[in-house]
């Protein structure tokens, strides 16, 4: 019963949401188990974003590319920053950007992280073909685009 009226309830399963909390779990496990206790994967994320540009990135770039809001990227960065990993700079050419770039501790990191990261990438895709994998991306992207909207 819910609220005074007999409703029949709908099993778990046709609650996405939890299917996508227990991968959540899931990458979880396998983060801390493969790659660090220490560092998240949105950590590693912005070191990731920040080594593959050779100029830096500014804060609007790297959230756009991690797909988190600027605020929660501010304070991300400035973590890493506290941390020797990242090192923030006002750009040359426009005073109003704030530029980030990977310090050689990040850079060395980064370096440590990313095949562990790969690891858990493709442990916790192994069940699916690269068409799936590339169907289920397609399709997530797709879901999230529409809620940063």
């Amino acid at each position: 019963m819910m609220n005074g009226t007999e409703t029949e309830l709908a099993p778990p399963q046709v609650f996405r949401s939890l299917a996508v909390r227990r991968l959540l779990s899931l990458h979880g496990q396998l983060w801390t188990e493969h790659v660090s206790t220490e560092n998240t994967s949105i950590q590693f994320g912005l070191l990731l974003c920040l080594g593959r540009s050779e100029s830096g990135l500014s804060q609007t770039e790297i959230a756009a590319q991690l797909a988190v809001d600027k605020a929660s990227l501010t304070e991300l960065v400035s973590r890493m920053a506290s941390r020797g990993l990242v090192s923030v700079h006002r750009d040359a050419r426009d005073g109003r950007r704030r530029v980030a770039t990977l310090t050689e501790s990040g850079h060395d990191l980064l370096q440590e992280m990313y095949g562990p990261a790969l690891e858990v990438n493709r442990r916790l895709f192994t069940p699916l073909t690269e068409a799936e994998s590339d169907q289920l991306m397609g399709l997530l992207e797709r879901v999230l685009a529409e809620h940063s909207a």
